[in-house]
C-alpha cells in the first residue's frame, strides 16, 4: 500500500529545491519484493504547486518526530530512490532487520509523526 507524502516547506535556492514535509503510512508495508512502501513524489504539491525539480532526489533524511511524553517507534527510514519520482520506496528498518513485506502497520508506526526532507536540482 503507498505511503502518503505532505509538502509542509518547500524553498528554492543555488540551484536547489529543499522539500520538507511529513510521511503518512497506510495499511501495509509493501510487497515480497517491493522491499518498501511505494512513496509517489510525483504528486507533491507544495502551496498549489508542483515541485519545480528535474528528476530524483539528490539527497534525504527521514526521521521520526514524536511529540513530547510520547517513545519513538525506534525504527530507522529510508528511501529507495526508484527510477521516477513515482516508484522510489520508503523502507522501515528494526536495526538490521526489515520491517516483515506484506504485513500490516503496528498501531505505533501508523501514529508514528514522520518527517522527512528530500533535496533535487531546480528546474
Amino acid at each position: 500500500m503507498a505511503t502518503a507524502y505532505t509538502a509542509d516547506y518547500m524553498t528554492v535556492n543555488a540551484g536547489e529545491v529543499i522539500v520538507e514535509g511529513t510521511i503518512v503510512l497506510t495499511g501495509d508495508y509493501g510487497g515480497a519484493s517491493t522491499h518498501g512502501d511505494t512513496l509517489d513524489l510525483s504528486a507533491v504539491y507544495y502551496q498549489g504547486l508542483a515541485l519545480p525539480v528535474s528528476g530524483l532526489p539528490s539527497s534525504y533524511s527521514i526521521v521520526e518526530m514524536p511529540d513530547s511524553g510520547t517513545a519513538p517507534t525506534g525504527y530507522i527510514f529510508g528511501y529507495g530512490i526508484g527510477t521516477t519520482l513515482a516508484n522510489g520506496v520508503l523502507t522501515v528498518m528494526a536495526s538490521t532487520t526489515e520491517y516483515t513485506e506484506a504485513s500490516a502497520y503496528s498501531a505505533g508506526l501508523l501514529a508514528a509523526v514522520i518527517k522527512a526532507r528530500f533535496v533535487f536540482k531546480s528546474l
